[in-house]
């Protein structure tokens, strides 16, 4: 025999037996824990355990979000899709077709080991149609779930906002928070707000026992969700039910618009309506199609949120600006008196007073508690458009109030000679613009939680809260430890005027809630209130329309709450907008109303 052919052969079996050797040590040592990894998810199978979402409570502890119970599946698509005939089981019992199942999969996996939701809300009889047949179906699983409930539908719509499912759009904010794909989370609202987290609690988790074809046979671990916080608002029910229920009223004549009260105290929102609206019922599943069309083709626009993101000239509750800004420049003597004929003229162009016969001889609490535009025509033109933009934005306009309703509140617009200027197309500043801006018209847009925040400062003697919609959290721990957090009182900023300026301003929207000023028929009895009446004209359609406008707060010596409400084309503020703004402070008071005074609201 051939020693160096035994030599080679050994060589090469020592080789392989080293190799072997060194690949059994790789695959035990080096790669053992991952590997092991492997194979516990290979025969467990991990199924998260949503939370109930939080409570949402109005300030009285009145429920206004809560959930109910519906039934969900789950499949493992790795599992699952070694079958077509399974799968296709599974979407006739599901009441879909194959295409569909298939893309739900698609659309909300993450890898195809982790259980999808494919199902959600299934009716009782498919849900008993799936138990009955688990056994031929691999990897799927069935079992209750909470969903989302608004007992008041339509009443809290754009406040509360509504739930969604994560997309793209959101995918990575909200995986802070521990949303996933496909997980229904908050989109606008109180719901999508920075209370969002806090709403959603805790995953829990069930780890089962697989075998090869994916059936569950026992239990390894499991531990419970936490629920989400309860959610205190600041909101009060009756004073929501007011506006909601004035403005409806409106709206069902065509006639859209928005309704806020503030706490002037802290910021507190006491009432935040925008009809029409939506039912957020309807976006818990999923909105139809139909019902998601009727939305969007609904010429009223019910998905804005008016009360935040409607901006639009204020009219006359604008004065009060107008007002201070000359008082404080010292342009504007609260005793003299201006004659008022009904009309003034620029060259040729006649600027009419909404009081064709005139006011006669008025000073500054005249002028307010009758909303004369001649007196205020003229202080305009004394100051020019200069300080009424700077004071306009001392009052919080033109910047937004920061209340927490995401991706809605808009900023308005205070016009300025420069603005102007900037484009072409609107021409240089003329002297109409400026008389036009000191009663709350010309580029001026606002929105009435803008409105909301100035009267509340007017009120408090010139502080500017940021709106809060939160009084406190109430948070669960998986311990049992429960943990109520008040929430914070923010300030924007002062105003920046005098007291005796505020107390000018405060003293003419007195007069208007009096007998002979513009606002008398919405006062209540024995409560003393400062308002102002507005009535802001605007060309649709060619022709010019009257949208109503409404700031008042009551009661006069230590202020309470403080409200704006507006309607689109509906007339006169006094007429229009002040009855509900008369409500909504009823029902904050606890004042039966009595029958409003019968007197001609005027602007």
């Amino acid at each position: 025999m051939d020693t160096r052919r035994v030599r080679f052969a050994a060589y090469v079996v020592l080789t392989a037996v080293l190799c072997l050797t060194a690949r059994l040590w790789y695959l035990q040592i080096v790669l053992g824990p991952e590997l092991r990894a492997r194979s516990e998810r290979n025969r467990s199978r991990t199924i998260r355990r949503q939370p109930p979402r939080g409570v949402i409570e109005d300030r009285t502890g009145a429920i206004v979000a809560t959930n109910r119970t519906r039934v969900i599946v789950h499949v493992v698509p790795a599992v699952l899709a070694k079958s077509a005939s399974e799968f296709s089981l599974l979407a006739r019992l599901l009441g879909i077709t194959d295409e569909e199942l298939l893309n739900t999969i698609a659309d909300r996996k993450r890898n195809d080991l982790d259980p999808v939701a494919v199902g959600r809300d299934v009716t009782m009889d498919r849900a008993t149609a799936i138990e009955e047949r688990l056994n031929e179906l691999p990897g799927v699983t069935i079992g209750p779930e909470p969903v989302r409930h608004y007992p008041d539908g339509k009443l809290f719509g754009h406040l509360l906002g509504h739930l969604g499912q994560v997309d793209d759009r959101d995918e990575r904010d909200k995986a802070a928070l521990g949303y996933q794909r496909g997980d229904i989370c908050g989109k606008l609202g109180v719901e999508g707000s920075s209370l969002d987290g806090a709403l959603r609690g805790v995953d829990g988790a069930t780890v089962v026992e697989v075998d090869a074809t994916g059936r569950a046979h026992r239990v390894l671990s499991s531990h419970a969700p936490v629920p989400g916080a309860t959610v205190r608002l600041t909101v009060d029910r009756d004073v929501q039910r007011a506006a909601y229920e004035g403005l409806a009223a409106w709206a069902q004549k065509g006639k859209p618009g928005a309704a806020v009260a503030l706490d002037p105290n802290d910021g507190s929102v006491i009432a935040l309506a925008s009809v029409p609206g939506y039912d957020p019922n309807d976006f818990v599943l999923g909105i139809s199609t139909k019902t998601w069309n009727g939305l969007q083709e609904d010429e009223r626009n019910p998905l804005i949120n008016r009360a935040v993101a409607g901006a639009s000239a204020p009219g006359s509750t604008f004065k009060p600006i107008t007002s201070s800004a000359g008082l404080e420049t010292g342009l504007m003597n609260p005793y003299e008196r201006v004659f008022c004929s009904g009309v003034i003229y620029l060259g040729r162009w006649a600027k009419r007073c909404h009081k064709h016969a005139g006011h006669g001889s008025v000073d500054l609490t005249a002028a307010m508690a009758e909303s004369c535009d001649v007196y205020f025509y003229r202080m305009g033109q004394r100051m020019g458009p200069e300080p009424i933009a700077r004071y306009a934005v001392k009052y919080g306009l033109g910047s937004r109030t920061g209340v927490d309703l995401p991706r809605v509140e808009q900023a308005g617009l205070v016009p300025t000679i420069a603005w102007k200027e900037k484009s072409p197309r609107r021409g240089p500043w003329v002297g109409g613009d400026t008389v036009d801006y000191a009663i709350g018209q010309s580029f001026l847009a606002v929105t009435p939680i803008q409105m909301a925040s100035m009267t509340a400062a007017l009120a408090n003697g010139g502080t500017l809260y940021r709106p809060r919609l939160a009084e406190s959290i109430t948070t669960y721990e998986a311990n049992g430890q429960v943990t109520t957090r008040k929430q914070p009182v923010t300030v924007n900023g002062k105003v920046g005027v005098s007291q005796a300026t505020l107390d000018r301003v405060v003293a003419g929207m007195h007069a208007a809630a009096s007998p002979g000023g513009t606002a008398y028929r919405c006062s209540l009895p024995g409560i003393e209130m400062a308002a102002k009446t507005g009535t802001a004209q605007k060309r649709r359609r060619g022709k010019m329309i009257n949208n109503a406008w409404f700031i008042a707060f009551a009661p006069l010596e230590n202020p309470k709450i403080a409200v704006c409400v507006t309607v689109d084309e509906g007339g006169h503020g006094g007429a229009v907008a002040g009855p509900i703004a008369r409500a909504m402070i009823a029902a904050y008071l606890k004042i039966k109303p009595t029958a409003p005074a019968r007197v001609d609201a005027g602007d």
